[in-house]
């Protein structure tokens, strides 16, 4: 008697229990919905009051700036005609305010026009629209970034006429430069490979009293006559490398 009372006790607070797990479980997902409700609620109340607040600290800096020019044009008593110009002034740069803030919003990107009324948000956001440029290695093909000892001669010297024995002609950097005479004798034969215009960075101005025909160096053009632009951003980056395109000396 007593163990089938002692069973049935458990039972009933075992259904107890599950009944309080059961009634926690609904409160709590009530309670989820009311929560998320009011925090949205919220945000948008807060929303709000930024932009209040935002926009009434614009129009007390306005009034500030304004009613100091007043005192400049008008002194610093009171007047009719100094109360007629700070309203006018005011409304007249309001206005022009708030062209300017429009404006800026339509050239915002999409999706970040609501950014536009909290600076603070525009700065965190701006950012992203920034485009950051790609590592050397995957614009320069790997030849090209090995030392610039194992580069030089290649570079410099893969134009130079072959010798006797069919092999490249064994020269030094300093030989593949050309000379003040080359330079002059390549001027007047009008030699192709020599003839190629200046490369401009975009950083510089071209000089319209330069030369059509420039005396240039193999270092940044290719057997084609075309810019080799591995070996141009190569010899940029190399510091101290002293391998640079040769202008022709004056004469």
């Amino acid at each position: 008697m007593f163990s089938s009372a002692r069973s049935f006790s458990k039972q009933v607070l075992n259904h107890r229990a599950q009944l309080q797990q059961q009634t926690k479980s609904q409160l709590r997902l009530r309670d989820d919905d009311v929560l998320d409700k009011m925090r949205l609620e919220n945000r948008q109340r807060k929303k709000r009051w930024r932009e209040l607040n935002d926009e009434r600290n614009k129009d007390n800096d306005l009034r500030c700036r304004v009613n100091k020019r007043a005192n400049q044009l008008y002194g610093a008593t009171h007047s009719a005609d100094k109360e007629k110009w700070i309203g006018e002034e005011f409304a007249r740069r309001q206005q022009r305010r708030r062209e300017k803030e429009e404006k800026r919003k339509v050239s915002l990107p999409e999706g970040f026009g609501s950014y536009m009324e909290l600076e603070h948000q525009v700065r965190a956001a701006s950012g992203a629209w920034k485009v950051t440029l790609p590592p050397l290695s995957s614009v320069v093909p790997e030849q090209f970034l090995r030392p610039q000892g194992d580069v030089t001669p290649f570079v410099l010297c893969d134009s130079v006429a072959d010798d006797d024995t069919g092999g490249h002609a064994p020269m030094t950097a300093a030989d593949c430069v050309p000379s003040s005479g080359q330079c002059d004798r390549q001027r007047e034969e009008g030699y192709s490979f020599y003839g190629q215009p200046r490369h401009l960075r975009p950083w510089e101005e071209e000089d319209p009293t330069a030369d059509g025909l420039q005396c240039r160096s193999p270092t940044t053009t290719g057997a084609d006559g075309l810019l080799s632009e591995a070996a141009f951003s190569l010899m940029s980056l190399s510091a101290g490398s002293g391998h640079h395109a040769v202008d022709c000396p004056p004469n």
